[in-house]
C-alpha cells in the first residue's frame, strides 16, 4: 500500500526535523509516554531507548517493525515506520534505540488511527544488542482486541504489542482479499458474533507470501502476532507460518508466486513448509513453454522456497509455472495443480519500458511479474522510498524505478538482478513488490548520463524515452521558485521557452535562486499530477554534486534586430518586413542576417544576437523569427529558432546549430 499523501507530508516534516534538531533536540520518552500522550503531542521528535523488536515487516511493501518496551503490558508497543525503506540487518530481539516524529495515520484521534515512530533514514536506529528476551505475547480475549474501538473499547491499549488468542475458529473469510484474511471468534457457546467477540486477521501484513488461511470452520490452537490498525480496522498480523497452531492438520501449501532469477533459473514461492521429496521432484513441474526443467531444489531455510534449474529460457516470454503433487511438511497434499504466469529470463529493461500503444505510455508488461537486471545509477540512501537501475549502455527507455522494500541493500555501481511486479504510478513506470534482489557485482560504471535538453524531456512524446534514466542538462537557468517552499522545488529552463522542474526528493543542499546558471543532472521522474509542476516530468538530482553552479551569466554586448522599413501593423513585430495586412509579410532581405535556418526553402527572419560570458566559456545566442505563411496564431514572432556558439579560451565550436522551430 503506497501511503501517498502522507508520504509527501512526512518528507516535508522529516526534513524540516534534520534542520531544527541541533536546536531542539528530540525527548527521550517511552513507549508507555507516546501511547499515553505522557508529556508528548503530535509531530513532536522523539527518542525510545532499549526496546525491544517484536515483529518486522519483511514484505515489499514494509512498513518497518515493531518495538515493544521490556516490560510489556498495556501500551508498551508501536510501529517504528520507515517508509518503505527495508530495515535491513535488523531481528527480532534486537535491542534499539529509535529517533523520529510522533505521528497518528489516519487523524489524531487515537481510538481511530496508527500510532507511529516515524524513523524514515536508517541512521536514526540504532541497534544497541542482539538477542534481548522478547516480551511475550499477551493472552487474551478476542473481546479485549475487537475489531473496532467502539465495539471493543479496551483494543486501543494493546495497538502495537505481541498479543496471543487461544481456541479460537475460522467463521468466514474476508470476501475482498481470501487468500489472505479472515475472521476469528473463540471456541465456546456464544450467541451470534459481533465486532466485539471477534478478530480479524491478516496473514501477509507482514511477510509475503504470507501463511496459508485456514478453511472456515478450522479451530486454531493459538495464534500469536502483531495487534495493529489498518483501514479502519484493528486486526492481528502473525509474523510466520510458527504463529499458527491449528488443532488438527494445517492447510495444504499453495503455489504464492514464481520468478526468473536467471536465464536457466526459476524462484517457486509456497505459502507452508514443504515436504522435501515431493518438493525436489521435477515431475511435479512444468512450464507452459515446454522448456525443460532439469533440477528442483527445497531451501533448508524456512523449507518453502524451490530453485528450479531449467533450459535456457526466452527473454520477456509469457511463461506459465504449473504445480501439482506437493505435500507440506505436515503430510498435507495439494489438492489440485496450481499455476503462476511471469514473464521468463532476465527482460531487458528497454522491454519493460516500451509502451503498449502509441496513445498508451503505459508498459506493455504491466501488471505482469518479471526479472530485470542493470546498473544501480541512484539507491536508497538517496531517495529512501526507491532507487533507479539502467542498462550499462544508457540511452533512451533504459532505466526504470524501483519502488518500495527490498530484502537486500545495493548501492550505486551495483550490478544487480531484481523480480517484481511491472506497475504504474500516475504515469510513472515502476518495478513494486520487489521479491528478490541479488548483487551479482559492485564498483561498476553508472551509466549515463545522457546529455538532453529541455525540450526533450519536459514533455510527451520525447520525455516518456527517458523516463528513469539518468539525464544531464548544461548551462540551464533557474526561472521559477514559487515552489520552493511548499515542494522544495524550481524550474530551469535553457535558452528556449522549454522548462522543467528540479525536484528535491534526495537531501541535497542547493537552494535555488532566479537567474542563477547550472549544470544539473539526476533520473528522469514522470511525476504525481496536481502538484506544483505544470509539466508531467521533474529531473531529480541525487546529491549536491549533480546541481553544479556556473559563474553568473554576464551580458557583454547585444546586436540588436535590423530595423525594417515600413508601416509597423497592430499585432506585427517591428523587425518584420511587412506586408499589406498583419497576417502577411514582406520579403526577406539577406542582407540583414536573414536565413533559411528550418530548411523549409524560405528565409527566416534575423533577430538580432547577444554574448554572454559563463564562467570560462563566451556564450553566443542568434535568433531567429521563423517565416511561415499563414501564421497559426494570426500575427508573427511566436515561432523561433536558435544558434548557440560557445567560445573556449578562443577555441570556437558550434554547440547546437540552428533548429527547428519551438
Amino acid at each position: 500500500m503506497k501511503r501517498v499523501s502522507f508520504l509527501v507530508t512526512l518528507l516535508l516534516v522529516l526534513g524540516a526535523w534534520v534542520f531544527a534538531e541541533a536546536a531542539n533536540p528530540p525527548k527521550d520518552v517511552t513507549i508507555y509516554d507516546i501511547q499515553t500522550l505522557n508529556g508528548v503531542v503530535l509531530g513532536d521528535s522523539v527518542r525510545v531507548r532499549d526496546v525491544i523488536i517484536t515483529g518486522i515487516d519483511t514484505s515489499p511493501s514494509t512498513y518497518g517493525f515493531w518495538a515493544e518496551q521490556p516490560g510489556g503490558g498495556i501500551y508498551s508497543g508501536i510501529l517504528c515506520y520507515t517508509g518503505n525503506a527495508f530495515p535491513t540487518g535488523l531481528a527480532v530481539g534486537d535491542s534499539m534505540k529509535v529517533t523520529g516524529v510522533y505521528a497518528e495515520y489516519g487523524g489524531a484521534d487515537t481510538s481511530s488511527a496508527l500510532s507511529e515512530i516515524n524513523s524514515y533514514y536508517s541512521w536514526y536506529w540504532e541497534k544497541l544488542g542482539s538477542n534481548a528476551t522478547v516480551p511475550p505475547p499477551t493472552l487474551l480475549s478476542c473481546r479485549d482486541l475487537g475489531i473496532i474501538s467502539t465495539d471493543a473499547p479496551r483494543c486501543e491499549r494493546w495497538e502495537g504489542t505481541l498479543v496471543k488468542l487461544d481456541t479460537v475458529v475460522c467463521v468466514r473469510l474476508d470476501p475482498t482479499y481470501p487468500t489472505s484474511s479472515y475472521f476469528l471468534v473463540e471456541a465456546h457457546a456464544h450467541p451470534p458474533s459481533t465486532n466485539a467477540d471477534t478478530v480479524y486477521v491478516r496473514n501477509d501484513r507482514l511477510i509475503s507470501p504470507g501463511p496459508a488461511v485456514p478453511a472456515v470452520g478450522d479451530t486454531l490452537i493459538s495464534i500469536t502476532g502483531l495487534h495493529h490498525y489498518e483501514s479502519g480496522m484493528y486486526q492481528i498480523c502473525p509474523r510466520d507460518g510458527d504463529d499458527l497452531v491449528y488443532k488438527g492438520a494445517p492447510p495444504a501449501p499453495n503455489l504464492a508466486l514464481a520468478y526468473s532469477t536467471s536465464n536457466t533459473s526459476i524462484e517457486v514461492v509456497f505459502d507452508a513448509k514443504l515436504d522435501e521429496t515431493t518438493a525436489e521432484n521435477t515431475n511435479n513441474y512444468s512450464l507452459g513453454s515446454e522448456t525443460g526443467i532439469t533440477l528442483a531444489t527445497l531451501d533448508p531455510v524456512g523449507e518453502q522456497i524451490v530453485t528450479l534449474t531449467t533450459d535456457t529460457q526466452v527473454p520477456g516470454t509469457y511463461e506459465t509455472l504449473t504445480a501439482c503433487c506437493i505435500k507440506g511438511a505436515s503430510g498435507t497434499l495439494m489438492p489440485a495443480p496450481q499455476d503462476y504466469s511471469f514473464r521468463s529470463s532476465l527482460c531487458p529493461i528497454s522491454l519493460v519500458q516500451t509502451p503498449k500503444a502509441v496513445d498508451n505510455d503505459s508498459s506493455q508488461y504491466s501488471g505482469d511479474e518479471v526479472t530485470i537486471a542493470g546498473i544501480v545509477t541512484a539507491d536508497k540512501n538517496t531517495y529512501v522510498t526507491h532507487f533507479y537501475i539502467e542498462q550499462s549502455h544508457a540511452g533512451p527507455w533504459s532505466g526504470i524505478q524501483i519502488f518500495g522494500g527490498i530484502p537486500t541493500t545495493v548501492a550505486e555501481g551495483d550490478s544487480v538482478i531484481v523480480a517484481g511486479l511491472v506497475s504504474e504510478h500516475y504515469g510513472m513506470t515502476q518495478l513494486t513488490d520487489v521479491d528478490y534482489v541479488r548483487v551479482v557485482s559492485s564498483g561498476n560504471p553508472v551509466p549515463g548520463p545522457d546529455l538532453v535538453v529541455v525540450g526533450q524531456i519536459n514533455k510527451q512524446p520525447g520525455a516518456e524515452q527517458y523516463e528513469g534514466v539518468f539525464v544531464r542538462c548544461d548551462t540551464v537557468s533557474v526561472v521559477d521558485t514559487t515552489g520552493y517552499a511548499l515542494y522544495g522545488e524550481c524550474k530551469v529552463a535553457d535558452l528556449t521557452p522549454d522548462s522543467i522542474t528540479i525536484g528535491h526528493s534526495a537531501n541535497y543542499t542547493y537552494v535555488p535562486r532566479l537567474g542563477q546558471w547550472l549544470d544539473i543532472r539526476g533520473p528522469l521522474e514522470d511525476v504525481y499530477p496536481g502538484y506544483y509542476e505544470s509539466s508531467r516530468y521533474r529531473l531529480c538530482p541525487r546529491d549536491s554534486q549533480d546541481i553544479v553552479e556556473l559563474t553568473k551569466g554576464v551580458q557583454v554586448t547585444k546586436k540588436p534586430p535590423p530595423d525594417r522599413d515600413g508601416p509597423n501593423p497592430p499585432g506585427d513585430n517591428e523587425s518584420c518586413p511587412p506586408g499589406p495586412d498583419k497576417h502577411t509579410k514582406g520579403i526577406p532581405d539577406r542582407n540583414l542576417g536573414d536565413k533559411d535556418v528550418n530548411n523549409d526553402d524560405v528565409d527566416d527572419f534575423f533577430m538580432g544576437e547577444s554574448k554572454f560570458v559563463l564562467g570560462d566559456k563566451d556564450l553566443i545566442v542568434r535568433t531567429w523569427a521563423i517565416n511561415k505563411d499563414p501564421l497559426p496564431s494570426g500575427a508573427f514572432g511566436d515561432y523561433f529558432s536558435f544558434e548557440i556558439l560557445t567560445s573556449e579560451k578562443g577555441n570556437e565550436t558550434t554547440a547546437i546549430p540552428a533548429g527547428t522551430p519551438t
